[in-house]
């Protein structure tokens, strides 16, 4: 055995983390033109993973609402859990620096920093898993330095934990989204494929209504649990924001909207 796996196994925690606990990372919501980016992260003892295969835990995407819902409280029982958030006027000060993938990174880094897991399975927005990976490393705390990351496409489907984490990342903007359409009604998915979102942007900006306040973004998260720790990252920011206070238009900006997304400016360019 090697002089360093010998040092690992007398002293196995060196930087602060927690052996054999193993965390997957997941995010919902990039490619939305409506409400935040969710980054969440799970962690678990290796010895338990089992219990989440067995519970069916999977990828979001391959389940419908109530099962997300139900295999979400279940999941924070099971594990430690962190939650990022970043609203959309933090998404576009990066979109318009080009940066989307180093917020990703960033949000990972913040939400592995509290569950400290010695091995952390992500999914990689990257193109390229290996840079994203290395991008995350070089953003942990100085006393993680010592945590390993596995960045992989498909990591969602392919990783329980991996896909525990796109479970709750998926409730969490879903309880967000939600909140918005309890003041505005259902507008869909939300994302700029869709033709009921693109119908409600157009309204909001030709009807001449305003943002209705009377809702606060709290009151639309998830609950709280004791194994979940939320971190809102409105503060993390490049050397500068894009002003963008308004809209083309000139009229007040609505905070769950996505200024930088392309398919917006094309939308607001037609108005």
């Amino acid at each position: 055995m090697h002089e360093d796996t010998n040092d690992l196994l007398i002293n196995p925690c060196p930087y602060l983390l927690v052996l054999n606990r193993i965390a997957g990372v997941d995010e919902a919501g990039r490619g939305a033109v409506i409400g935040p980016l969710v980054v969440a992260a799970v962690a678990i003892d290796a010895s338990s993973i089992d219990r989440l295969i067995e519970l069916g835990v999977k990828d979001s995407k391959m389940l419908d609402r109530r099962s997300r819902m139900i295999l979400y409280n279940k999941i924070l029982e099971l594990c430690s859990t962190a939650v990022c958030i970043a609203e959309p006027r933090v998404i576009d000060a990066y979109v318009y620096e080009h940066a989307l993938n180093v917020l990703e990174a960033r949000m990972f880094a913040i939400a592995l920093s509290k569950l400290k897991p010695l091995l952390a399975y992500v999914d990689a927005c990257d193109t390229k898993p290996e840079r994203f990976s290395a991008m995350i490393a070089r953003m942990l705390d100085d006393e993680d330095i010592g945590m390993m990351i596995s960045a992989a496409h498909k990591a969602d489907r392919d990783n329980v934990l991996v896909g525990a984490a796109s479970i709750v990342a998926k409730v969490t903007r879903d309880s967000i989204v939600d909140g918005v359409k309890r003041r505005y009604g259902d507008f869909g998915s939300g994302y700029p494929s869709d033709g009921r979102t693109r119908r409600f942007i157009r309204y909001l900006f030709t009807s001449g209504v305003a943002e209705d306040e009377s809702g606060t973004s709290d009151s639309s998260r998830s609950k709280s649990h004791s194994n979940l720790i939320s971190i809102d990252v409105s503060d993390i920011k490049l050397h500068h924001f894009h002003d963008d206070s308004m809209d083309d238009n000139g009229s007040s900006r609505f905070s769950f909207i996505r200024y930088s997304w392309k398919p917006i400016r094309s939308l607001l360019a037609s108005i």
